[in-house]
């Protein structure tokens, strides 16, 4: 395995991106256990191309909500627990385009290990408008369930913007006001640009804390990631397109999976 720069084994985390489910305005009728089987092979999948951390995510919502809807909560629920029977590295969650809270809830349930959210902190507005930091509403359903789970918290969302474009700032927010114990950090210009902001960041914030770059990571970028940041983040680049018998793109999965051997 491959360590980086913060002494830590690189974190490649797949992201299963689900069709829309029940709740959703775009819904398509499909059985929800069926969507939870096509999940819990492609993280199979995830897990034997050496990926080292899985996330589900509601991400083909649309429009999605600020707040996920009990449907939506419902359905994840469902899926996450036959995905976390069917691997043995942990697994993340995210819901909604903000719903922190939901997100310990649906963690709590199906025994995730790890939460993503992208407005611990701050401000930010999108489609959606306003998009407040959820930070109380996340410990206070850390509290009311008695869940350790832990918080991966954006210091930009891409999808919206921020009222402020200080990272390093977001960073520290996020960690000491949040309780974040891992930063993400996304760049529109790709990685590079991610990298250079990571570094700032880190340097003020200390090297106790990973940070991964959100999103934008291609193959022929993963290898400068691995030597600047603590993870990456993979969605869109290992997911298929909507309507295919499986969610994941095995093919490119597994070439990811190569660049940690």
């Amino acid at each position: 395995m491959i360590s980086n720069n913060n002494n830590s084994q690189f974190h490649l985390v797949g992201v299963i991106h689900l069709p829309p489910l029940p709740g959703a305005v775009n819904f398509r009728d499909l059985e929800v256990r069926n969507i939870a089987s096509i999940a819990a092979n492609d993280a199979q999948v995830l897990m034997d191309s050496g990926f080292t951390h899985v996330m589900i995510q509601d991400g083909n919502d649309m429009p999605q909500p600020t707040r996920a809807n009990v449907a939506t909560i419902a359905s994840l629920s469902a899926i996450g627990a036959k995905v976390r029977d069917a691997i043995k590295i942990p697994l993340g969650v995210i819901v909604g385009h903000n719903d922190g809270a939901a997100s310990v809830a649906i963690g709590k349930a199906i025994g995730a290990d790890f939460i993503r959210v992208k407005v611990l902190t701050g401000v930010s507005y999108g489609p959606n408008g306003w998009i407040e930091g959820c930070s109380a509403e996340v410990g206070l359903m850390k509290r009311l369930l008695e869940s350790d789970i832990e918080i991966w918290a954006d210091a930009n969302e891409v999808t919206s913007r921020s009222l402020h474009d200080d990272k390093t700032w977001s960073a520290q927010q996020a960690i000491n006001f949040g309780g974040a114990q891992k930063i993400i950090i996304t760049h529109e210009d790709g990685p590079e640009s991610a990298l250079k902001e990571i570094k700032t960041a880190q340097s003020n914030v200390g090297k106790g804390t990973d940070f991964l770059i959100g999103g934008r990571v291609s193959l022929t970028t993963i290898g400068v990631v691995m030597k600047g940041a603590q993870g990456a983040i993979i969605g869109s680049a290992i997911n298929n397109e909507l309507g295919s018998d499986s969610f994941i793109n095995a093919t490119n999965a597994q070439a990811f999976g190569r660049s940690l051997i």
